[in-house]
């Protein structure tokens, strides 16, 4: 009975946390209100799909779509051809598409404009992240079964993920934002990794290919975890060797792979040709990184977004990377140049505290894989004394219950957005109300500077 028990635990910690995530967004209802839900660059993430399935106007020529005199529905870019272009990539859009559909669906059967704005949609989308929430949680749980953890060190560490760092935030109060799409696409492809190592087949490399193109449709910087799948199992020279000769052998395989993954670009592509004239298209003009100036130490350990600061939780997971053991060190290699190298990347883009968000939003994408260190680390602490065991219970717990406040805080304004500082912070910490000279304390990012100059 006690094992059967234990195996649940997993399943039973994601559906509380999925659960809580919920509460959220019914306590803040924000689907009522006109600039929320479908916010920011869920704005372009979006349109794809209204503009093509409900205005059949993906060109966006056929109306400025102006809500009121200071609303429009689309933010299109200009392209050098006049073409109006939806900034960002359609990968979120392919997540979102199912919940649209049903939200369209609701909305045209009831009173609710069937317009792609109204309530239904909003509601839709919400769910919809709550769903990928779960099946990313779902997925990491089986990736870790996969790496040898028990049970009880999988439900601790999917505690600690769920609600213990900023994914909290962006499954509930920023649940548009493409991260938990990322998080749930990054969680399935390794697993197929694993698979796909134990038993190359043709199918499965191809599913592995469409799943990696569509992470990086998601996030184009997410092509960094193609590195994972390169160096897994090699833990030394004799190791890459084999490994070497190992993907020689399937170099059809490869292909196929690869094959998969442009197929996945094909829409984009094609969308950027008929709006722009051209296949390939930055359509992000004047935004730049600057690579020979990264903010990697801001980044990680600043007040105004520092990932260490406003997710504390994941520097056990850093630590846990030296303590990979058997199966769970075959990912070691992998998992450490992807850190350096999306830590580099992350932090050289011009804004590199991401604009108007809660932490370092750019590394959920790789808690699936963080993951794994984390609970190398749970399992370490588990096999320790009884003083550690307590002593890292009690740390735990306050770090969960300080995301889920600083979530709150977030939503709130008393944890301002992009301009925090060190002494406001402090000030500010544990208030749920601003403090009287919360605004003088602010230090304000000089946007305009950031992207001509990275500084």
């Amino acid at each position: 009975m006690a094992i059967s028990t234990a195996k649940g635990l997993p399943r039973l910690v994601i559906a509380l946390v999925v659960a809580g995530c919920a509460w959220v967004d019914l306590d803040l209802k924000l689907w009522q209100l006109r600039d929320r839900v479908i916010e920011w660059d869920a704005h372009s993430y979006y349109a794809y799909l209204p503009a093509q399935l409900i205005y059949d106007d993906i060109r966006l020529i056929k109306s400025d779509y102006r809500f009121d005199e200071d609303y429009f529905l689309f933010w299109p870019s200009s392209a050098e051809n006049g073409g109006r272009v939806i900034k960002t990539t359609m990968g979120v859009a392919v997540c979102y598409a199912p919940f649209f559909l049903l939200g369209h669906l609701y909305a045209s059967l009831s009173a609710y404009p069937a317009d792609g704005w109204s309530p239904p949609y909003k509601i839709a989308l919400l769910i919809g992240a709550l769903f990928y929430l779960a099946m990313g949680l779902e997925l990491t749980r089986h990736l870790l079964a996969r790496c040898g953890f028990r049970a009880t060190t999988t439900a601790i560490t999917l505690a600690l993920i769920g609600s213990g760092t900023n994914l909290f935030c962006y499954a509930s109060q920023s649940a548009t934002s493409s991260h938990v799409y990322s998080f749930f696409l990054v969680a399935w492809s390794m697993n197929l990794v694993l698979s796909w190592y134990e038993r190359p087949s043709f199918r499965r490399a191809a599913g592995l290919g469409a799943l990696l193109g569509l992470v990086s449709l998601v996030r184009p910087t997410n092509v960094l975890l193609w590195c994972v799948f390169a160096l897994y199992g090699i833990v030394g020279y004799k190791t890459f060797m084999t490994r070497l000769i190992f993907l020689f052998r399937r170099w059809a395989q490869l292909l196929v792979m690869a094959i998969a993954a442009f197929i996945v670009w094909v829409p984009q592509l094609m969308y950027w040709k008929t709006i722009t004239g051209a296949y390939f298209y930055n359509s992000y003009i004047g935004e730049h990184f600057f690579f020979t100036s990264p903010h990697i130490l801001e980044g990680m350990f600043g007040f105004r977004k520092g990932w260490l600061i406003y997710t504390p939780i994941m520097a056990f997971a850093l630590a846990g990377l030296g303590l990979l053991r058997d199966r769970a060190a075959s990912l070691r290699w992998g998992l450490i140049v992807l850190m350096v190298l999306s830590i580099y990347v992350t932090f050289s883009w011009w804004c590199w505290w991401y604009g108007g968000t809660f932490g370092q939003r750019a590394m959920i994408d790789l808690y699936p894989l963080l993951a794994i260190p984390l609970a190398a680390f749970v399992d370490r602490v588990l096999q320790g004394r009884l003083w550690v065991r307590i002593v890292a219970t009690g740390a735990g717990s306050f770090l969960v219950w300080l995301n889920i406040f600083q979530t709150l805080q977030f939503e709130e304004g008393s944890l301002h957005y992009d301009a925090m500082t060190f002494r406001c912070y402090v000030k500010q910490f544990g208030r749920m109300e601003k403090v009287e000279d919360f605004e003088q304390l602010l230090d304000h990012p000089d946007y305009d500077r950031a992207r001509q100059t990275g500084q």
